[in-house]
């Protein structure tokens, strides 16, 4: 989600990455994406504009619904969580990460690091979506993960400042982070190792798209998923499963991050094919995951025709 320059946006800016964030980091371990989220959600209320193109944008996909406004609130708030993510990445360890995050199918995670297999992960752009990368490296999991860049937004001196700050505190993590438009050899290399490749299953963070898209119907319209993902594992003949990250119903304020079952990585068959095959499978989880937890998913202001959509 992309909001507007304003001297009121840097004024903010500076607050927020000031010291709000040093209150929250003094905080006790979780509370910060709680916050966070509810400073979203107060947030949307004040931005009328953008809700209401964020709630547009959910009718195209599921024109049925008739609670579409209290799900673009919820958006924000995701929004404002993952924004801020970065607050945590410093504090999170051994012994606090599960204030933060559950996991569910971690067990085939641990059992290709077993076996010295590598792993890719593909994953949409929901709640924190940087937190299972941290914590899984937190576990000593050798992790990598491929990035899209920022927003092509011409930011001003606040907002540049800001924006490193934010890069600063995302080194926290110890793991190790790729530019999408980089070398994939490094990423091949590290999966044949029995590392772990995380990567967008649906847009990018930055705006500007990466790597091969084929076309498929996600929520009822046309989108160019990403076969990257599918591309690393056919390469190193290793397995693919999916990632997302939502609201865990078991506590309220922590995250639960969902490893879904294998793939189909088609080595068998030459690599179109196998990628077109990977396309169909992007686009039905896609469908599904956003179908399921539409206000954990950070870019429905983009899910529009000239953005997301084709055309």
């Amino acid at each position: 989600m992309v909001i507007g320059e304003s001297p009121l946006k840097d004024l903010y800016r500076r607050v927020v990455w000031g010291p709000y964030r040093e209150l929250l980091e003094a905080g006790p371990y979780g509370w910060e994406y709680r916050v966070n989220r509810r400073l979203g959600e107060l947030i949307a209320l004040g931005a009328r504009g953008k809700m209401k193109e964020v709630e547009a944008n959910l009718r195209r996909a599921f024109p049925d619904r008739g609670d579409l406004a209290a799900v673009a609130r919820q958006t924000m708030g995701s929004h404002f969580v993952n924004q801020y993510a970065s607050f945590a990445f410093g504090r999170i360890d051994k012994d606090n990460w599960s204030s933060y995050l559950r996991f569910e199918g971690y067990s085939q995670v641990e059992e290709a690091r077993n076996q010295g297999r590598g792993v890719v992960l593909v994953h949409p752009h929901m709640g924190p979506a940087q937190l299972p990368l941290c914590v899984l490296g937190v576990l000593g999991h050798e992790v990598h993960q491929i990035g899209g860049g920022e927003p092509a937004v011409d930011k001003s001196e606040t907002g540049r400042w800001a924006t490193a700050l934010r890069h600063e505190l995302e080194a926290r993590m110890p793991v190790h982070l790729h530019q999408g438009g980089s070398y994939l050899r490094g990423l091949l290399r590290a999966l044949g190792k029995g590392g772990i490749v995380l990567t967008a299953g649906d847009g990018t963070g930055g705006g500007q798209e990466i790597g091969r898209r084929l076309t498929r119907e996600v929520c009822g319209q046309p989108m160019g998923v990403p076969v990257g993902g599918f591309y690393l594992a056919w390469r190193a003949k290793v397995a693919l499963h999916s990632l997302h990250t939502v609201r865990d119903p078991e506590k309220r304020g922590r995250w639960l991050s969902v490893i879904g079952p294998a793939a189909p990585v088609r080595t068998d068959l030459p690599l179109d094919d196998a990628l077109e095959i990977g396309a169909d499978w992007t686009a039905a989880y896609l469908t599904r995951v956003l179908t399921a937890h539409p206000g954990d998913w950070h870019f429905w202001d983009g899910f529009a025709p000239g953005g997301l959509i084709d055309g």
